[in-house]
C-alpha cells in the first residue's frame, strides 16, 4: 500500500468553531481544524496541507475543487458533495463517509483508511495511485469508473456496482464481493483471490488470481 504522508508543520490551529464556511475562490493552506463543523457551497477553491479532525462536513458542498495533502480524521460528511475536483496526495481516516459523492473527481495517491463509505456516489470518477483499506463499501456507485490499479484491501464490497468501469490491474483480493454488480468483459485483468474466483465462476478465467 502506498503510504500518504501529510505535513502538519507550522499549522494554524482553529477549533470548536460552529457553522464555518469557506468563500468561493479561496485559497486554504496550512490549516488544522478541530472539532468544527462546516455550512454551506463552495466553488473553485483550493485547500492544500491542511488538516480536518473530529469535524463535520454533513451535507455541504464543493465544487471544482483542488484538494492536495490533506487529512481527514474521524470526521462525519454525511451526504457531503465533491464534485468535478481533483483530490491529491490525501487521507480519509477513520470517518463515516456515508453517502459522500465524488462524482465525476480526478484522484491521485489517495488513502481510504477504515472508512464507512456505504451507498457513495464514485460514478465517473478516475482514480491513480489509490487504496481502500478496512473500508465498508456495501452499495456503493461505481459506475463508468476509471479503478485501474485501484486497491481494495480487505473491504466490504457486497451489492457494489461497478457496471461499465474500468477494472484492469483492480486489486480485489481479501475483500467482501458477494453481490457486486459487473459485467464479465469489464472483470478482465482484475485481481482476485481464490475464493474469490470461485465465487465468480468460469466466466471470469481471464481473471489474475493471486
Amino acid at each position: 500500500m502506498k503510504k500518504v504522508r501529510i505535513s502538519v508543520d507550522n499549522l494554524k490551529t482553529i477549533k470548536d468553531q460552529v457553522n464555518y464556511s469557506f468563500e468561493d475562490e479561496s485559497f486554504v493552506e496550512k490549516k488544522e481544524f478541530i472539532g468544527c463543523s462546516f455550512i454551506g457551497s463552495t466553488e473553485s477553491s483550493e485547500f492544500e496541507k491542511n488538516i480536518f479532525k473530529n469535524c463535520s462536513l454533513k451535507d455541504i458542498r464543493f465544487n471544482d475543487f483542488f484538494i492536495k495533502n490533506v487529512g481527514f480524521d474521524n470526521c462525519y460528511a454525511h451526504n457531503t458533495l465533491i464534485k468535478a475536483s481533483k483530490i491529491v496526495c490525501s487521507i480519509f481516516k477513520n470517518s463515516k463517509l456515508l453517502g459522500i459523492s465524488f462524482n465525476s473527481c480526478i484522484g491521485v495517491d489517495i488513502n481510504f483508511i477504515n472508512c464507512n463509505i456505504q451507498f457513495a456516489d464514485f460514478r465517473n470518477i478516475k482514480l491513480t495511485g489509490t487504496v481502500f483499506k478496512d473500508c465498508n463499501l456495501r452499495e456503493a456507485d461505481f459506475q463508468s469508473a476509471d479503478l485501474r490499479g485501484v486497491v481494495f484491501k480487505n473491504c466490504d464490497l457486497r451489492e457494489t456496482q461497478f457496471s461499465f468501469a474500468k477494472l484492469t490491474n483492480t486489486n480485489f483480493s481479501g475483500s467482501k464481493i458477494e453481490g457486486i454488480k459487473v459485467q464479465y468483459e469489464n472483470l478482465q485483468g482484475a485481481v482476485v483471490d481464490y475464493n474469490q474466483a470461485a465465487y465468480l465462476g468460469s466466466k471470469y478465467l481471464k481473471l489474475r488470481i493471486e
